[in-house]
């Protein structure tokens, strides 16, 4: 039996699962192009428990491929001097972790620190709802207490607008994408600074990063929520966090929340999901998939809660009730951008999803592993 090992790579902190063997030579991460050699020593237990809150479990293969970190690519990266890099963390943690309530993971530091690019620069690569590192878009933080009151009212499209692809970014200006991001015009000085996280193009920004400035004894602190507690658990370590007693709260409360769907929810969607929706007595929450043809803003007024018992959708007037002991027909009619989910169940009224195809697949997954009575048909349309 072949033995293993995992390395971390100190660039970016990808893990990776290799043979014993390979125990002393060089590698090339292919995620961030970091070279460095492959050293016998495990990660240490914060970084195991890390990996797990992460999705980078280091007992399974790297989100890379396995032992792909030795294979050459067929896109050289760009030298060491021409890549930006992400800013090692601090020695001490520059941010204060406050508490964890039921809007997320709460973070306060000096305002003027917004001046420092490295504290800018702090928010992991990956999305922040579902921890992607696919596809991602760039948004910045609207300090909306700083706002002048002619932009107060519009603060919730300015969070939610996307500035540009991360992607895009990183190839246009491999070393100084960072540095040329654009000042937040509306914004007076550090404010205006910014400050981005990532969003991948299968979820929303709703509720997901909440900012505020408050004042303390007569000083400006900015005050930052985070709902995903994995992101809020690299944020913390990106910021000098991982000594800090707080850290290891953050890490259990972060695995806590991973095993419970309902609580990875941003608190503003699952605010409008309760409105429609309750969880009865031993009924297990297993997803919510949001209309499409409501806005970003809507999210959480419509779509579909899917439990263990039942199904229950919400659109304009219609609250329909499908109860999975029952069987019934979940028919996905796909193309290229769109997926009309029907679902039909005898005595009840047809209810019609529209979601993004990925989003639809995973819902009939969750389904099939839930409900073997029911039959899953996709059908795809040529756009």
């Amino acid at each position: 039996m072949t033995d293993y090992t995992v390395v971390v790579c100190p660039g970016c902190l990808q893990k990776y699962r290799v043979s014993a063997e390979r125990v002393g030579r060089r590698a090339t991460c292919k995620k961030c192009g970091e070279q460095f050699r492959i050293s016998a020593e495990p990660p240490i237990d914060d970084d195991t428990i890390f990996g797990w809150v992460t999705g980078d479990d280091p007992g399974g293969s790297s989100v890379m491929g396995g032992t792909g970190i030795f294979a050459p690519s067929k896109i050289e990266p760009p030298p060491q001097s021409e890549r930006w890099r992400r800013p090692h963390p601090p020695a001490e943690a520059r941010i204060k972790f406050d508490r964890i309530d039921e809007i997320g993971a709460y973070f306060e530091f000096p305002c003027y620190l917004l001046e420092d690019s490295s504290l800018r620069a702090s928010f992991p690569h990956r999305c922040v709802h579902c921890l992607s590192g696919d596809n991602l878009s760039v948004h910045f933080l609207i300090w909306g207490d700083k706002l002048p009151r002619s932009d107060a009212l519009r603060v919730n499209e300015a969070e939610n607008r996307a500035v540009r692809r991360l992607d895009e970014l990183i190839r246009r200006d491999p070393a100084d994408w960072f540095d040329r991001l654009e000042a937040i015009a509306v914004l007076p000085p550090p404010f205006s600074n910014p400050l981005p996280y990532y969003v991948c193009d299968q979820c929303s920004a709703i509720g997901e990063v909440v900012c505020h400035v408050l004042n303390r004894e007569g000083m400006e602190q900015c005050q930052v929520a985070i709902a995903n507690l994995a992101i809020a658990v690299e944020f913390y370590r990106n910021n000098g966090g991982r000594a800090e007693a707080g850290f290891r709260q953050l890490v259990i409360a972060s695995r806590q929340q991973k095993d419970d769907q309902w609580r990875r929810l941003p608190f503003a969607v699952r605010a409008k999901i309760s409105q429609w929706f309750t969880l009865e007595d031993e009924e297990t929450f297993l997803g919510y998939y949001a209309d499409e043809d409501f806005s970003r803003s809507e999210t959480g007024s419509a779509g579909l809660v899917l439990t263990n018992r039942r199904m229950v959708y919400k659109k304009y007037a219609s609250h329909r009730e499908y109860a999975l002991e029952k069987g019934g027909k979940l028919l996905i009619e796909t193309d290229r951008a769109s997926a009309m989910v029907d679902i039909s169940q005898e005595g009840t009224r047809d209810a019609v999803l529209t979601v993004k195809p990925p989003v639809a697949s995973g819902l009939a997954r969750v389904l099939g592993d839930h409900a073997e009575s029911w039959e899953i048909k996709f059908h795809s349309v040529k756009s």
